[in-house]
This record gives C-alpha cells, sequence and structure tokens, in this order.
C-alpha cells in the first residue's frame, strides 16, 4: 500500500469542501483507499492543540474517516519512531495528559525513605548543584552590541547577567519559549538578525541542487550545512545524534539561517516547529501532500539533501495523479503473474552473486510493478537447477517498520486475485492475527498452485513482509 502523509491544512480544505477540486480529491480519497494507507502523526496533534476551540474535536473526527489509526510517533525515551494502533481523537488525549507545566521548584522533592545513604547525599549534592551553584554562562561577555542586534538578543538572552544558577537558567529558557511563541516579533526579530550576520542571502535552496550544504564554509560559519548541524547536537563527539533530532534541527536552521525562510508576515516559531515535525513524520510515507510553498520547498530540499526518496508533492499535483497511483494495482491473478513474467524477462537487473558454499545464484531485479501495492523488489534465487522468486518491499526513506494495516490490505488483496488459501484461510482476521504477529506465530497465507506454492509470511530471518514463489514439489 501506498502511504500517503497529507499536512494539517490539506485536512481542512478537504473537510470544508468549499472548491469542487477538494470535494473530488476526497471522494478520490475514499474510492481508493484500498490502494493508500493515510497517515497522521503527532505534529498533527500539535497544531490541533493550538486551536482553544471545541472545533478541532470535528477536526478529529473528520481526520479518522481517512487516517484511521495509522498513527506515527516519537518516542522521547526510546529514541525512535514508530506506528501506533491510535485513533486522532486517543492521540490527542494522549498530549494533552501530557501537557503538564514543568515546574523546577520541586525537581528533587523525592520520597527518599527507600534510599540508601549513598543515594541520599548524591541527590543532595545534585540538588545544591542545581539550585544553588553559580556557573558563568558567558553572557556579561556580550557588551556594546549595536542595537539591531542587542535588541532582539535581550528579548532571548540574559545580556549582562555574571553568573546564574542552574535552576534560574532553565527557568529563563522556559519562559524564553513561551515569549517567542507568544510574540511572534521576537522570533522574526531574531532571524533576521541571524540571516544578516551569517547568510545576508548568499545561500538559498534551490530544488535542483543542494549546493548550500557546502557553500556555508564560505559564511563566517566556516562549516558545512551538515557540519553546522551536527556541531550543535553534539559538540563534545560522544552523544548519538538521531535522525528525529538532526532532522528537525535542519529543518529549523534553514528557516534560522534564512537559507529557505518563510515570509516574515506569516512566520511563526511554533508553527516553523511544527512543519518541521510534519516534514520528518512525512519521511516515513511514500507521498507527502500540501500546499505550504516553504514547507514543500524545505521538505524536498531537505529530502535529497539526505537521500530519503519521499515524493513531496503540491495538492494539485496529488489531485492529478491520484488516479492513477491509486488504480495501478493487479485486478485478477492473471494480470499478476502476466507482469510478473514481464518483469523478470525485462526488469533492470541490479547484480547477481553466486554462493561460495552452496549450488546457489542469487539476483537482484528492480520490477516495474508494485505487486499488491507493496512489494517492489524482486530476488530471483537459482538453486538445484531450480528457481525461487522472493518478492519484498525496499524504501529509501526512513521507514523501517510496517503498519498492521499495511498487512491487513496486503492479505485481504492476495485472497481477492487468489482465493482462499490451501488452510481454508481468507480476509485478514483482525484481532487474532495482530496477536500471532506480537507473538511471532503468524503464518501468513500459502497457496497451492499446478506447478508452484505461493507463500506470504514474514520472513524469520529479515522479519520483512515477504511473498514467495516456489517450485511445487
Amino acid at each position: 500500500m501506498i502511504r500517503v502523509y497529507l499536512d494539517k491544512q490539506i485536512f481542512s480544505y478537504l473537510k470544508k469542501g468549499d472548491e469542487p477540486k477538494y470535494q473530488k480529491l476526497l471522494a478520490d480519497l475514499h474510492q481508493y483507499k484500498s490502494s493508500f494507507l493515510y497517515c497522521y502523526s503527532h505534529a498533527h496533534m500539535l497544531d490541533l492543540k493550538n486551536d482553544a476551540t471545541d472545533l478541532k474535536y470535528d477536526d478529529l473526527a473528520f481526520m479518522e474517516t481517512l487516517v484511521d489509526d495509522n498513527y506515527l510517533s516519537y518516542h522521547a525515551m526510546e529514541k525512535r519512531t514508530s506506528c501506533y494502533l491510535a485513533k486522532p481523537l486517543e492521540a490527542f488525549e494522549g498530549i494533552q495528559k501530557d501537557d503538564t507545566p514543568i515546574s523546577f521548584s520541586n525537581l528533587f522533592d523525592l520520597d527518599l525513605s527507600f534510599a540508601t545513604e549513598e543515594q541520599r547525599k548524591q541527590i543532595t549534592k545534585a540538588k545544591d548543584i542545581f539550585y544553588n551553584q553559580q556557573f558563568d554562562f558567558g553572557f556579561s561577555k556580550i557588551q556594546k552590541l549595536p542595537p539591531e542586534l542587542e535588541k532582539p538578543l535581550s528579548k532571548v538572552l540574559p545580556i549582562g547577567v555574571s553568573k546564574m544558577s542552574l535552576m534560574d537558567w532553565a527557568e529563563h529558557f522556559m519562559t524564553m519559549l513561551k515569549s517567542i511563541e507568544e510574540d511572534k516579533t521576537i522570533y522574526k526579530g531574531l532571524r533576521n538578525v541571524v540571516d544578516k550576520y551569517i547568510n545576508n542571502g548568499k545561500f538559498t535552496v534551490d530544488f535542483n541542487n543542494i549546493d548550500f550544504n557546502d557553500d556555508l564554509k564560505n559564511s563566517v560559519l566556516k562549516k558545512s550545512f551538515i557540519e553546522y548541524i551536527n556541531g550543535n547536537l553534539n559538540p563534545n563527539g560522544n552523544k548519538k545524534v538521531t535522525d528525529y533530532e538532526f532532522f528537525n534541527q535542519a529543518y529549523f536552521t534553514l528557516d534560522l539561517l534564512g537559507i529557505s525562510k518563510e515570509k516574515s508576515k506569516k512566520v511563526k516559531f511554533r508553527n516553523v516547529l511544527n512543519d518541521g515535525f510534519h516534514s520528518y513524520y512525512g519521511a516515513f510515507c511514500d507521498y507527502v501532500v500540501s500546499n505550504d510553498e516553504g514547507f514543500l520547498k524545505k521538505s524536498k530540499a531537505l529530502y535529497k539533501l539526505l537521500n530519503i526518496q519521499t515524493q513531496v508533492l503540491h495538492i494539485d499535483e496529488f489531485a492529478q495523479s491520484i488516479n492513477l497511483l491509486g488504480s495501478n494495482d493487479q485486478h485478477d491473478s492473471q494480470t499478476f503473474f502476466r507482469l510478473l513474467t514481464n518483469d523478470l524477462s525485462s526488469g533492470l537487473v541490479l547484480g547477481s552473486k553466486p554462493s561460495l558454499s552452496s549450488d546457489r545464484v542469487t539476483t537482484k531485479i528492480k520490477p516495474y510493478h508494485n505487486y499488491l501495492g507493496y512489494f517492489n523488489k524482486l530476488v530471483v534465487i537459482k538453486e538445484n537447477n531450480q528457481d525461487y522468486l522472493l518478492l519484498s518491499r525496499q524504501t529509501q526513506n526512513y521507514s523501517y517498520f510496517y503498519f498492521y494495516r499495511e498487512i491487513e490490505g496486503i492479505v485481504n488483496k492476495a485472497v481477492k486475485l487468489f482465493g482462499a488459501d490451501f488452510n481454508f484461510k481468507e480476509n485478514y482476521n483482525w484481532t487474532v492475527e495482530n496477536n500471532e504477529i506480537n507473538e511471532d506465530e503468524w503464518t501468513g497465507r500459502y497457496w497451492k498452485f499446478g506447478t508452484f506454492d505461493l507463500v506470504l509470511e514474514i520472513n524469520k530471518g529479515t522479519h520483512d513482509l515477504t511473498l514467495m514463489i516456489t517450485p511445487n514439489k
């Protein structure tokens, strides 16, 4: 199934349906729902969280009619992004529960009744360092700045302050974030200063090249764009930077440095951050759809820079392509095998490798077609004069997992093409088979034909969903 990521604004246009083109697109999205997997993310929840009215609950209900429970979210403790079975209202309730104001005044108010004497000493020492010990963060050295620099910087940094405790700095930082979110002139002023003194319009994004990456070495930064981002996130070189951290920092920095900045009239600090989250989660999908030119431009640039093959489309481009993309499935088993035969004879051969220990040759082929709306990689294994065909999926983006809904859709498409399997199993049993997959006990589907067998399963070695065609002995 083709994963499609629609940004928040697209859902709003579809829900309102003010224009015929959005009415048609919504009808098409429903018509081809068996071919597409519509995904939403934590970024959509953050957008809706900004809505102070109850209208957001109507938006959540509408969103569910398309996305079902295909939820993408980053787990901060595990430092990984995964798909979750959560409907929009459930996901939104989850972030509301997590929206507890941070209080640093009682950070160390812990129950120490079960702590050892050594643990109590360590906690008491940490408490003293956090609340009482004074640190020089270098803000007192910032002096005699030009007015155009001092005014925006004074709104975000405690200029002139010689020493602060960690508690004081933490509270200042939280206040600064709140101020930037509420007063858009602060971020605008800060961005204008950074742009003027570092970039000044010299380095900009072009869809067709990524020269801004190396060109930044000629600026006062003296680093490439990638080196600059890594240096900010990992100054000492002893931290593992996640894709989530790097991508969102990179997206924000494109705007802050003026390489690809939003128009001053509409720019908001929070919106830039949320757009970065949308672009990041979109990298787990096949298509990202938006009508925001700034978002499209940044996403295209970063995807190209990081070799992410996700396609970024304006909503009008996607509307023109949806019929072709959605109707690309095989409609019967004869068509399936005819296309497979064609790919075996004329597909692009990527390489062939003989085994050193057995009579086996493995040939990788890039097929022209997707099978069951999912499989796009074909491997031919020739062993003892027999050919075995293995279909799997290969993606060049951040995705390293599959959704339950994907497996459900693929199984149901296979049953539609080939009928009930050898064990009389038909369409996907949602509750039973989800549990089987969780317990690593899922047996998939198995069909016997005249001269070969067809097996749809999760490969035990790679954990990939595969379709295997083997000679029938």
